[in-house]
């Protein structure tokens, strides 16, 4: 199970002399001397209880961790705001408030890099990174996952940390659908695991090798291994990683087309995942029961589940599970004939899933921006630096001061061609970006039109039936049955699904244009819309009248009233108008 596995690997780094569960009696002598100590022994006694609740209840978790914070900025113990801080940042990732979580865990890092704690620096890069995997940005997580372990390997870390990192690293790349590199990692965290004799870790371990087994259609190695970890995380008092185990197991009786025991099991995950309080758990179990009974033909009973899930992934931020929502839905209300339902759902779905491929390219380039300035800063300052090296040998030895100068000389050199060849690049990729955003907007442009040229071909080839029908029927001895066709051509051509799915082109390519032309011109119909766009489209009367089934004389009829409704003067034309628009 992903989410409360990765808090695992986080904890390990944050407070490794903790345990898994809430002990009571450990608890109870906290609390009693807790009342006696002052300073950081009364900070850190309310960091235990914080540990001692993050898995048992999380809520009590919260409020201890609150306490702790406010006494480590009334001490001003910068170390302890930074620490507590951080935890902060661990609790809203128990409770799935992930873009919170990158916040308050981006103000830590400042802290700990203030203090030049290293190792802490990189205990808290694997909380980011986890949060960021939460919100699907799967790239920008395992990037911050391997600064992570770059750090370790610096600072010479092992055991615990590095294991920790592989796990986290292991976890990304199964996410992305890298299954074997995934083991490579997970077998690399194992192997630190056994030696450390950590059999909770160990279990765990085996447990995400037999997801990745299950995803590859090993089931003769994923199916033990779920089941003997559903009984340990029970004993270890776990209860969101056996919930994670339940659906899992769940999963893998789906892919084996074995619906009611996938059934039981996400049951069975559900029932613990409400009781624990782990949203985004709750809005994976909703899903995929309503997958189950989506499968078995009930999609009556899984469209609340998808509803519900939706609201999750929304309360939770998740956009990309938002978007699975959506999809799912769509389909949901498809089956149960709800098409009108089942087609704003697929419009959401799509785009949500553009803006999120836009957003990802704009972050992406903002990344890459802030990269560049950090490492222009970072020039400077190096230069600044060799800049007073050679004041001081020149003071010291004036001999080598032309050598020193050739060497500013050169370094000056270097940094303006490097500076340069970044512009280039950047200028380079803003025209490439720009090509395909043109052919991509040419291409709409070329569908929007023979759109438009089908719907008018379809509506006057069925009128020239239509009439043709209408001609032989007298003399026809099944001049009902006739009549009785001519009647479904009439409803054809009056149906709005065609219609609906052009103005869906159509709003591709002019973005935001009918939101324009109504808050412009309130006073414009459905009709006046109808005939706006297709003038925008260049068509001609003909064409116009063939794609809404009108006379010629009406669309005469229609362009006068919309002239008045513009209030355009005799000399003004209405096409020069409608494309200004």
């Amino acid at each position: 199970m992903k989410n409360s596995r990765q808090v695992l690997s986080f904890l390990v780094l944050l407070y490794s002399s903790i345990g898994f569960s809430q002990d009571q009696k450990t608890v109870d002598s906290l609390l009693a001397i807790v009342k006696t100590q002052k300073d950081t022994s009364r900070i850190n006694t309310y960091r235990s209880l914080f540990f001692e609740f993050i898995y048992a209840d999380y809520k009590k978790a919260g409020q201890y961790n609150a306490l702790s914070r406010k006494y480590a900025y009334e001490l001003g113990n910068k170390d302890f705001i930074a620490r507590t801080t951080n935890e902060y940042g661990v609790y809203h990732l128990i409770i799935s408030d992930y873009r919170d979580a990158v916040k308050i865990l981006d103000t830590a890092y400042t802290l700990y890099e203030e203090l030049g704690n290293k190792e802490r620096m990189s205990a808290l890069l694997n909380n980011k990174a986890n949060a960021l995997r939460s919100l699907g940005q799967m790239d920008a997580a395992l990037e911050t996952h391997m600064k992570s372990l770059k750090i370790k390997e610096e600072l010479g870390l092992t055991g615990d940390p590095i294991g920790a990192s592989y796990w986290n690293i292991g976890n990304i790349h199964g996410d992305m659908g890298n299954y074997n590199i995934s083991n490579e990692y997970y077998r690399k965290a194992l192997k630190i695991y056994e030696a450390l004799n950590q059999e909770e870790d160990v279990l765990t371990l085996n447990n995400l090798l037999a997801i990745n087994y299950k995803n590859l259609k090993d089931y003769s190695k994923a199916i033990p291994v779920l089941k003997e970890s559903i009984e340990a995380y029970r004993k270890f008092n776990r209860p969101n990683d056996e919930a994670g185990a339940y659906d899992n197991l769940g999963q893998l009786y789906v892919d084996m087309d074995s619906l009611d025991q996938a059934l039981e099991n996400f049951e069975k995950s559900l029932a613990i995942s409400k009781e624990n309080g782990e949203r985004s758990l709750v809005g994976l179990n909703l899903r995929n029961i309503g997958d189950v009974y989506l499968k078995q033909g009930n999609a009556a009973r899984a469209l609340p589940l998808f509803q519900e899930a939706l609201k999750i992934s929304k309360e939770t931020g998740t956009n990309k599970k938002m978007i699975l929502d959506y999809k799912k839905l769509a389909a949901a209300h498809a089956d149960l004939g709800h098409y009108k339902l089942a087609y704003e759902n697929h419009v959401n779905y799509h785009e949500l899933n553009d803006s999120l491929i836009g957003k990802e390219t704009e972050e992406n380039f903002k990344e890459l921006e802030a990269k560049y300035q950090t490492e222009k800063k970072e020039q400077q300052l190096e230069l600044q630096k060799s800049q007073i090296n050679l004041l001081e040998e020149k003071q010291q030895k004036g001999r080598l001061r032309n050598i020193l100068l050739i060497s500013v000389s050169i370094i000056t050199l270097a940094l303006l061609i490097a500076i340069y060849y970044a512009l280039r690049q950047k200028i380079r990729r803003k025209e490439a970006e720009e090509e395909k955003l043109q052919n991509e907007i040419d291409y709409k442009k070329r569908e929007l039109t023979a759109q438009a040229v089908q719907l008018a071909h379809k509506n006057e080839m069925l009128e020239k039936l239509k009439v043709q029908l209408n001609e032989l029927s007298p003399k026809s001895n099944t001049s009902q049955d006739i009549q009785r066709l001519v009647n479904d051509i009439r409803i054809d051509m009056a149906n709005d699904a065609n219609w609906l799915q052009f103005k869906s082109y159509f709003e591709e390519v002019h973005q935001n244009f009918y939101n324009q032309v109504k808050t412009k011109y309130p006073v414009l119909s459905q009709n006046d819309l109808r005939l706006i766009a297709l003038l925008k489209m260049n068509l001609s009367s003909k064409e116009i009248a063939n794609v809404l089934n009108v006379s010629p004389e009406g669309i005469k009829k229609s362009r006068y009233r919309l002239r008045k409704k513009l209030e355009l003067d005799t000399e003004d034309s209405l096409e020069e108008t409608i494309m200004q628009l």
